[in-house]
């Protein structure tokens, strides 16, 4: 009897092991979930890349979207949610932080054609008070510094961290237009606009309040208006009220416990998106053709650096190879993503993910792989 028990009490050892291992580690070769079909080129260097994220033990789930000369691609990997083995699909809602600023950069292209703003306009024009610090030995910030990270406007103002009701796991939570307003009064220039690059959350969402303010409309009308009703991005969002509340990628922290996405409530314009792969191919594939005229302008050069140009909140980079590359990133307390296309190419991808592994690295190889397949 003793033996008998012994052997069960074994046995729900094992089984009590594997079940541990199997939602501990959903890395292991053979337990992340998938729907590549591992047949073609291209689904077999996707695989291998993939698999090379998910040694970052963060890693959760994964949804990418490829497009090569018309075609498009979709491959999807690991959890909705860790532990509920819920593979995530081309349609499943995620955070795309700030790849939203390349929809502002868009908006602002379109406010330029309807003569809204002028690129060279001192941005005090547009502003609700006088603002005499917004200038640097009488230069003052144009609209376009703005839209190109050179304004000299900070990443984020000090009042953000300073509140009572500053919230670590939702930084921008309880964030007023009012507060905002304050502390641009405290920011201090600390060089001209328009020479130096310096990446500024808080520059593109004044960008955004400014759209907002010529046009008489909020800032998510704007862009269903002159971007996702065109290009019928049915998906895309900043609230996930009518999203389907199985199909949405929950965040996840380093531990891969579920966190919060992001609330942009009044600074939607720097990171409120969300949306799916499918949208974004979409996206992607408008961009390339450039067949709307406010997409074509945002691609518009506006300043050089050392790094690479922008345009209107686009980075743009030369390969190696010689090709131009056109790309965004965005990062929540959750949540990574990573957009770019090639335009002569007629190619380009989008990562994203629900954690914070680091995907930089699967971004670099997509990237190359995406680039040779579609040169052939």
């Amino acid at each position: 009897m003793k033996t008998v028990a012994n052997f069960f009490c074994l046995i729900l050892f094992f089984s009590f092991f594997w079940s541990f291992s199997q939602n501990q580690n959903l890395l292991t070769d053979g337990n992340i979930k998938t729907d590549n079909p591992l047949q073609s080129e291209l689904d077999l260097e996707v695989d291998k890349y993939v698999k090379k994220y998910y040694e970052d033990p963060k890693a959760v789930g994964l949804s990418i979207g490829i497009t090569i000369k018309g075609k498009d691609y979709y491959y999807n990997y690991g959890q909705l949610e860790y532990g509920k083995q819920v593979l995530p699909n081309n349609k499943t809602i995620y955070e795309i932080g700030s790849i939203t600023k390349t929809f502002t950069g868009i908006l602002a292209a379109q406010a330029i054609l309807d003569k809204k703003i002028r690129m060279e306009d001192d941005i005090r024009k547009y502003l609700p008070e006088n603002y005499p610090n917004l200038q640097y030995n009488n230069h003052p910030i144009a609209i376009v510094h703005l839209a190109n990270h050179t304004s000299r406007i900070t990443r984020i103002f000090p009042n953000l961290y300073e509140r009572q009701d500053y919230i670590e796991l939702n930084p921008f939570s309880n964030y007023s237009k009012k507060m905002f307003y304050e502390g641009l009064k405290n920011m201090k220039m600390d060089t001209l606009p328009g020479v130096k690059y310096t990446y500024s959350n808080m520059a593109v969402n004044l960008l955004g309040y400014i759209l907002e303010d010529v046009y008489h409309e909020n800032y998510f009308s704007l862009v269903r208006k002159y971007i996702l009703k065109p290009l019928q991005m049915n998906n895309t969002t900043v609230s996930l009220t009518d999203v389907d509340k199985n199909n949405i990628a929950k965040a996840h922290n380093n531990n891969r416990e579920v966190t919060p996405y992001w609330d942009f409530s009044e600074l939607v314009a720097t990171g409120e998106l969300k949306s799916n792969t499918s949208d974004m191919i979409k996206y992607i594939k408008a961009n390339i053709s450039e067949n709307q005229l406010n997409i074509s302008l945002s691609h518009k050069y506006t300043f050089e650096g050392e790094d690479g140009a922008l345009g209107l909140n686009w980075f743009f980079h030369t390969t190696k190879n010689g090709n131009t590359m056109y790309e965004h990133t965005g990062g929540t307390g959750g949540s990574r993503s990573s957009l770019e296309f090639f335009p002569k190419l007629q190619s380009g991808f989008i990562i994203l993910t629900n954690s914070l592994a680091n995907r930089k690295i699967l971004e670099k190889d997509l990237s190359a792989s995406v680039e040779k397949i579609s040169s052939k």
